[in-house]
């Protein structure tokens, strides 16, 4: 499946309800809903579809539509390439050529998990999580005007 960057994932876009893509790839393989910081009052829920390596975050901010699709599997493009595996550096040269911006990297490594980095690519709107060096997973959200607040939702 191709993911198209602000736009959503094929015939599935940013800012759909749950019922509609529930009718798109039938009914999850689990639900999560969680409070981003406890007692902040914004939730969220992620339908995961663990057959497909996918997972769709509605927010409740949003009016639960949704906002983020997040691939943990291979089988989804980025520029008609399957990055999933792939070293950091080889993913950072890549999106670099293609976009002409450079993700910012960010350290999360902690004591459970000692190798857990991302790449930031504002532009894309995409985190690029790597465990022991290698891609596992990618957060692909909806993009912002550039007051950094107003969401553009494709059409």
């Amino acid at each position: 499946m191709i993911i198209e960057p602000g736009i959503g994932l094929e015939s599935i876009k940013y800012g759909i309800k749950e019922k509609e893509l529930i009718v798109l790839l039938g009914s999850p393989d689990k639900v999560d809903e969680t409070e981003y910081v406890e007692g902040s009052g914004d939730w969220n829920r992620i339908l995961w579809y663990f057959s497909k390596n996918v997972g769709f975050t509605f927010d409740e901010e949003d009016n639960y539509r949704l906002s983020v699709i997040t691939v943990i599997g291979p089988g989804y493009t980025l520029f008609k390439k399957d990055l999933f595996g792939s070293p950091i550096n080889t993913v950072r040269a890549f999106i670099s050529n293609k976009t002409e911006e450079i993700p910012q990297y960010k350290d999360h490594s902690f004591l459970e998990n000692e190798s857990h980095e991302c790449l930031d690519h504002h532009g894309l709107g995409i985190l690029f999580w790597f465990d022991s060096g290698n891609l596992s997973e990618m957060q692909c959200g909806i993009l912002f005007e550039s007051d950094g607040e107003t969401i553009i939702w494709p059409d």
